[in-house]
């Protein structure tokens, strides 16, 4: 034990000079996502549910690292890492934050669920446009009615910043140089930039980075490009492979009631069987599987699932199963979860004082030209900033008690946060609490919608000790992570405006040209509603879909099953696996499985365990890269197409 441990601090790996990594490489990096690679990522979310997420961060890196090599201007890791960053802040921020939650808040508030949970009238106009607002006619996000909405965005923009610099510096500072807590996968993440700047020779990436975008290209050529284009030339999409999924449920309803019969027809799914861990893989499978196939029908017959009906396809049996039960069960099961969190963030700082790893000592000075701020003034950010959110909170939603909004923001924030930081440091992941906040607004019995959109001072900066401990380890100054945000910040605003504008411009969204929008947006919205309820008048809904003894079996199955895996030496991994399976597509499980099993006994006997393993996330990069490419040239003709057919000649 004690050697894992060196092995994650070790002294040598400490870094001794620390450099600038941000500058005009870093800058043409976040230009080349933002307009290039943007766009694509919102269509492949909206066509598929997917987005090109990390595939689109390596295959910049990769382009960069090579366009540079050939110049012979070689990136420094500090650079490398940089670009990342930035690659990822404007890929997540313009393509899946800011301007995309106008474009879901602007259907919600249209949609079937809103009017029939009488929620629509109710939303306030800070939160979006009223439901026969000018702007959803001229499907325009800078009218003038979202205004109170732009003006909360770049507040919250700028103290989210703050809060990042703050109370998640100064526990860095706390866990990292005081406590020398190890932070095992913060090793990780530095030594794959590392390993980036200095493989000139190794070419088997490269092999397996092509081998998954031939395959995303020819999958994605069918799967997204044949659908778009013909449905720009016929005004009618032809499907080869039906998007998302195909239906089943209806035709097993006999056999199978109230079982959601559906099967996934994005291959990606065989990537995740060999991506993921094999015990993640095999609890997820037993529990879809004992969840969905068996206990359903026993828990129809037995008059729990009260909701389903004869007739009722995939997502309708999802949301009436997640009333009747799933729903009050997941909670009991996210309680249970946190629970083992505690107990295994207690358990670990008592090994580790045993052996010596935490030393309780004074804050001792940040090494030398690592880029610190005063611990002091970031504490003072941290206020600042919360006292501000609170008082904006208050004056958004004034008959809020005040005093939970401060019990949140200096009580439940820090403490959690510094929790969270040291199950990080220690094991690798951290711990919530689940729906304190979805609790709170119940148990006080507040009535209305707006409470739902406050800016609630509650959250975990836990997570940002890690990102600091990565950065340190690759050498970076922190002044870079800084300007690094100061660049991402406007241009991600900018790209998702830009593009958000014109996809809502060319269509409603969602509609039929985006099939999984169009699927899974009114089930969101249902399930949204549903949660509002609890705090309106009159429909009691979500009231009646919360039953404190099924929550009770929840929370039982979880503290039961935790000990007994334990005894018998099996993986923790199978127990999150069953949570993760319990709720999900037992069908869309079975084909995970099934690529878990060829690629544990066959590929990894084959290629050897650690280079399999090396090889899967880099084929799955590439088959994300693949379909992602072909997702933005479907984009770029639709956008050229919708220009050119608007011209007057």
């Amino acid at each position: 034990m004690q050697q894992d441990y060196l092995r994650y601090r070790r002294e040598e790996d400490e870094p001794k000079l620390y450099e600038e990594g941000f500058g005009w490489k870093a800058i043409l990096g976040g230009l080349f996502v933002g307009f290039l690679i943007v766009p694509g990522s919102m269509y492949m979310g909206l066509m598929l549910g997917g987005s090109l997420g990390d595939a689109a961060v390596w295959v910049t890196l990769i382009l960069f690292i090579e366009i540079s090599r050939r110049c012979r201007l070689p990136l420094k890791k500090q650079e490398i890492f940089i670009i990342y960053s930035v690659a990822g802040g404007v890929l997540g921020m313009a393509g899946g934050g800011f301007f995309a939650g106008f474009i879901s808040t602007q259907y919600f508030v249209q949609s079937e669920a809103a009017q029939m949970f009488e929620i629509a009238e109710r939303i306030p106009i800070w939160v979006a446009p009223p439901p026969d607002s000018e702007a959803y006619q001229l499907r325009s996000l800078l009218h003038r009615d979202w205004w109170p909405q732009l003006t909360l965005m770049g507040i919250g923009l700028v103290w989210g910043r703050l809060s990042f610099y703050s109370l998640g510096y100064a526990l860095f500072r706390l866990t990292s140089d005081v406590e020398r807590l190890p932070f095992p996968m913060a090793p990780i993440s530095a030594q794959g930039i590392t390993a980036l700047a200095e493989s000139e020779k190794e070419t088997w990436r490269w092999q397996c980075f092509s081998i998954g975008s031939t395959i995303g290209l020819a999958f994605g050529a069918l799967y997204v490009g044949v659908p778009t284009l013909t449905g720009i030339v016929f005004n009618r999409p032809l499907t080869i492979i039906p998007v998302p999924w195909v239906d089943y449920t209806t035709n097993f309803q006999n056999i199978l009631p109230a079982v959601p019969v559906v099967v996934g027809t994005n291959i990606g799914v065989i990537l995740v069987g060999f991506v993921l861990p094999f015990w993640m893989i095999m609890g997820s499978f037993t529990g879809a599987v004992l969840g969905q196939l068996i206990l359903n029908p026993i828990l129809y017959h037995a008059g729990m699932l009260k909701r389903w009906q004869p007739g009722m396809d995939f997502i309708s049996t999802g949301i009436s199963n997640s009333l009747d039960f799933w729903m009050s069960f997941g909670i009991g099961s996210a309680v249970g979860c946190a629970f083992i969190g505690f107990y295994e963030l207690a358990r670990s700082y008592a090994k580790a004082r045993k052996e010596g790893k935490v030393r309780k000592t004074r804050m001792l000075p940040a090494p030398e030209g690592r880029g610190d701020l005063p611990v002091p003034l970031a504490l003072l950010f941290f206020v600042a900033q919360t006292a501000f959110t609170i008082m904006l909170c208050h004056y958004l939603v004034p008959k809020f008690p005040i005093w939970i909004l401060l019990v949140f923001a200096f009580g439940y924030t820090p403490f959690i946060s510094y929790v969270s930081a040291r199950l990080i440091g220690l094991t690798g992941s951290g711990v919530g609490f689940p729906y304190i906040k979805e609790a709170t607004f119940i148990l006080t019995g507040y009535k209305g919608i707006d409470i739902w959109y406050a800016p609630i001072p509650l959250g975990d900066a836990g997570g940002s000790s890690q990102y600091f401990r990565t950065v340190e380890l690759t050498g970076t100054k922190f002044t870079s992570v800084f300007w690094a945000s100061t660049f991402e910040i406007p241009l991600a605003l900018f790209c998702s405006l830009l593009f958000w504008s014109i996809l809502w411009k060319m269509g409603e969204i969602p509609s039929s040209a985006y099939p999984y929008a169009n699927m899974m947006w009114p089930m969101n919205a249902t399930m949204s509603c549903l949660w509002m309820t609890a705090t309106t008048t009159g429909n009691a809904l979500f009231l009646q879909a919360i039953k404190p003894e099924v929550m009770g079996y929840g929370l039982l199955y979880v503290m039961v099953a935790y000990p007994i895996l334990t005894l018998l030496g099996a993986p923790t991994l199978f127990l999150w696996g069953t949570i993760r399976g319990l709720g999900g597509n037992s069908f869309e499980a079975f084909f995970e499985v099934i690529a878990a099993f060829v690629g544990r006994y066959y590929f990894s006997k084959r290629f050897g365990e650690r280079q399999w393993f090396q090889y899967t996330p880099i084929v799955a990069a590439g088959y994300g890269c693949g379909i992602g490419l072909i997702s933005m040239v479907c984009i770029a003709i639709k956008l050229i197409y919708s220009a050119v057919s608007q011209l007057p000649f």
